[in-house]
């Protein structure tokens, strides 16, 4: 008794694509049979063979086609930042976001950092950083011996690359190698010390 096996060609079609020939998301046919295939979802497109056709050794006529999502969801969160106009659900390839960091904050603009996220193949891409400010207490200056130079608030905040001119208080000196003058880097600045005078 012979067993006769049926040459045919299957494929499992993504959530996202459909074949115009079948209904579900398996595909069988045989040989010599055509079918055609398109992207379900707005925003993705077909890369590769639109027709593809089942040969008689039970491959594809061509490489079994994909549905690549051109357009991007909503831009992601950014740490201390947020985006300039309001949020779309969708956005399509090469358009772009611009960040803007919360009050204080500074965007770094240095390589590899922009102000911009853009949509490229259904991904965000690009690199956004605010850098912190630094927050010097009373607290912290009275530990230290010091004031504030010019101004005296209760807290005072000084954006990156900002800086901060000290005094020693009244009676004392200035301890170490350390500057009055200091500046904030990405929410770091390091307090000068004054002690008071011996003798």
């Amino acid at each position: 008794m012979f067993l006769f096996l049926e040459t045919k060609c299957v494929a499992k079609l993504t959530e996202n694509m459909r074949s115009d020939e079948h209904r579900g998301s398996e595909v069988s046919v045989r040989p010599g049979q055509t079918i055609t295939l398109s992207c379900v979802r707005s925003g993705s497109t077909l890369q590769g063979q639109e027709k593809i056709t089942c040969q008689s050794n039970g491959e594809w006529s061509s490489t079994f086609p994909k549905c690549q999502t051109t357009s991007c969801g909503p831009p992601p969160e950014v740490d201390y930042a947020d985006t300039i106009e309001l949020k779309k659900d969708e956005y399509k390839t090469r358009e772009r976001v611009e960040y803007s960091c919360f009050n204080k904050y500074t965007l770094d603009l240095r390589p590899p950092f922009s102000s911009y996220l853009t949509c490229v193949q259904g991904e965000w891409r690009g690199n956004i950083k605010c850098l912190k400010p630094c927050t010097v207490t009373v607290e912290e200056m009275n530990r230290r011996g010091i004031d504030l130079a010019y101004v005296n608030p209760q807290k005072m905040f000084a954006p990156h690359n900002d800086h901060i001119t000290f005094a020693c208080q009244r009676g004392k000196v200035l301890a170490g190698d350390r500057e009055l003058r200091q500046q904030c880097d990405d929410g770091v600045m390091t307090l000068p010390e004054c002690v008071g005078r011996w003798g």
